[in-house]
């Protein structure tokens, strides 16, 4: 670890255990909490503060079905003292206009309104991203469009983070759905697998239920290697995933190409423009990426219909002001010169099991060139 990436650890370790902190001498100052309960909630968040780093540290080395509650929890927390102690922080800054306007018993009330407005944002949260993502209708017009890939179905999994037999069985769902739309190509754009997937096989004879009509092609993202590159290559394979890596495949008149995560890989602009120019093809390809970068040098290297995901659209307020900074292409559709990228939210969580104001989805795109 570089010292720039050990500041900014420190600077994120610092600020959650401040969270804490700050959530509560706010609750101990707003409910008038004797000196002993003040101390003995102290000693509790801060010693919660350490449950959250713990899970993510054992989550990798120590698996298994007896310990996922145990990590669900962990990760649960650090989504509530999150949240929580945002939206106090929130409710300080609105008090301080407030204050000389009411009353003190007026003041109460908020500060209890405000806890209330706190665990239902927490419920709200969680209830959008334990359920099953829905899928989402769209029609991409591009003009030029090749008349081999008029009216051409495609959907995009993307972002799914299946580490539990709870979201193994969310993904049957998703792959009756899918095949319900029967769609012409299935693209799975990475973050399939995370550390703690059950290894009975289920995942490889779910995805292997997958039948577009035209096959189902796949990327890596950057949780691929996470979970261990040779695994993540042997899953691929046992699924039935066309896995392109750097590579392109024909289907039915037009070209699929697929990068692997360039992030991870360190690939340079040179690097990526090298594939691009290697494996595209006249008129439009489809280009899988995981993570959104480098998409303006993509379009500068021929024209293609991009599928990307990794941003998770924030995943949980306030991470979507952190997410938008971090990438000029953060959610939704983007035509740039005469290519056209689809950015998706993903169809499910990493870590924090709950999504605020940045809901699951599973894209089915239609192209058209009318």
């Amino acid at each position: 670890m570089n010292s720039h990436h050990l500041v900014a650890f420190l600077t994120l370790i610092g600020s959650y255990i401040a969270l804490h902190y700050y959530s509560a001498a706010w609750l101990a100052r707003s409910f008038a909490l004797s000196a002993g309960m003040k101390r003995n909630l102290l000693i509790a968040l801060l010693l919660l503060a350490l449950f959250g780093p713990l899970t993510m540290l054992l989550r990798h080395p120590y698996i298994g079905p007896a310990l996922a509650p145990i990590y669900l929890a962990g990760y649960t927390w650090m989504g509530i003292i999150l949240l929580a102690g945002v939206i106090f922080l929130f409710s300080d800054l609105l008090g301080l206009g407030l204050q000389r306007l009411l009353s003190q018993a007026d003041m109460r009330f908020f500060r209890f309104g405000t806890v209330v407005f706190a665990g239902g944002m927490i419920l709200l949260s969680l209830y959008n991203g334990l359920k099953t993502p829905g899928f989402r209708e769209l029609k991409l017009s591009v003009p030029g469009l090749p008349a081999a890939m008029e009216g051409l179905k495609i959907i995009q999994l993307s972002d799914l983070h299946i580490d539990t037999a709870y979201k193994l069985e969310q993904y049957s769902e998703i792959v009756n759905g899918v095949n319900t739309r029967a769609p012409d190509l299935v693209l799975v754009t990475g973050d399939l697998p995370d550390p703690g997937l059950p290894s009975d096989g289920r995942l490889a004879e779910l995805t292997r239920r997958l039948k577009p009509r035209l096959g189902v092609f796949g990327v890596f993202g950057n949780h691929e290697y996470y979970y261990g590159y040779e695994r993540s290559l042997a899953l691929y394979k046992e699924c039935g995933i066309n896995l392109l890596r750097n590579e392109s495949s024909d289907a039915a008149g037009f070209r699929i190409i697929g990068l692997n995560d360039i992030m991870t890989e360190n690939m340079t602009e040179k690097e990526v423009a090298a594939i691009l120019n290697k494996h595209r093809s006249p008129g439009f390809s489809i280009l899988m990426t995981h993570q959104p970068v480098m998409l303006d040098l993509m379009a500068e290297n021929g024209n293609f219909i991009g599928f990307s995901g990794h941003t998770h659209r924030g995943q949980l307020f306030p991470f979507h002001i952190l997410t938008r900074m971090g990438y000029k292409y953060f959610y939704e559709s983007y035509h740039i010169r005469d290519s056209f990228f689809y950015i998706t939210s993903g169809a499910g969580t990493w870590g924090l099991p709950m999504r605020l104001f940045a809901p699951t989805e599973i894209p089915v795109v239609t192209l058209t060139g009318k």
